[in-house]
């Protein structure tokens, strides 16, 4: 799971702007800061998985999941071929 998390999270935003924090900022402030609202990030999302995955089934989660990435998707694929007949 470490791996899955630290490939998904490679270069986002928050990343980025901890570097930049860290760079003009007490080094390790902004480390203890990070690790701590991190933490606070993932432990409500567990939580909330958690509370999620006790009312609704997971099949059903998982069914529109995949509508949700069908629809996307579908719309994304239309703006790409809408995007070549502007260029």
């Amino acid at each position: 799971t470490f791996v899955l998390v630290f490939l998904a999270e490679w270069g986002d935003r928050s990343q980025l702007a901890t570097i930049a924090l860290g760079a003009a900022r007490n080094v390790y402030g902004v480390t203890a800061g990070t690790i701590l609202g991190h933490t606070c990030c993932t432990g409500l999302a567990v939580l909330g998985g958690r509370l999620l995955a006790s009312r609704i089934s997971v099949k059903k989660v998982t069914y529109a999941g995949g509508a949700l990435f069908i629809v996307f998707a579908i719309l994304y694929g239309y703006e790409a071929l809408d995007m070549k007949n502007v260029i």
